[in-house]
């Protein structure tokens, strides 16, 4: 009996515990959308419902939409550790503005394209997905 309690238990641990651990079972993005805003910012105002839009249509693509709020010293922290965290702080550095969308290659870190209210949903997500 001990025996077969120690077989059982053996076999459970095999079934319960997963061979993947969560991290790899989640998907790398390949591109990272970083709007840069703030609250103030006509220009953010105007394009947020295009980047809405484009998160709900780019749903399921290996893509990271990232806001970075820069409307007062406290989000600017938050943002500039953001920034840091997933390694584009020298892209934000040389970037101190708002009112854009910069599409950034996640590996590379290479600015790959640059988003305005000049262009259309249709035309911003056309831009990124050619770039996948």
């Amino acid at each position: 009996m001990k025996k077969l309690s120690i077989v059982l238990c053996l076999l459970m641990t095999l079934v319960f515990i997963p061979n993947k651990t969560y991290a790899q079972d989640i998907e790398k993005p390949e591109l990272l959308i970083v709007k840069f805003h703030a609250d103030w910012c006509g220009s953010c105002k105007a394009i947020g419902p295009a980047l809405e839009d484009l998160t709900n249509k780019l749903d399921g693509k290996p893509i990271l939409f990232v806001e970075l709020d820069f409307t007062n010293k406290t989000t600017k922290h938050q943002a500039n550790l953001l920034a840091s965290t997933i390694g584009i702080e020298k892209i934000v550095a040389n970037n101190n503005a708002t009112g854009f969308i910069l599409v950034i290659d996640s590996k590379t870190k290479e600015i790959k394209a640059k988003l305005t209210k000049a262009q259309t949903t249709k035309e911003m997500g056309n831009k990124i997905t050619s770039l996948l």
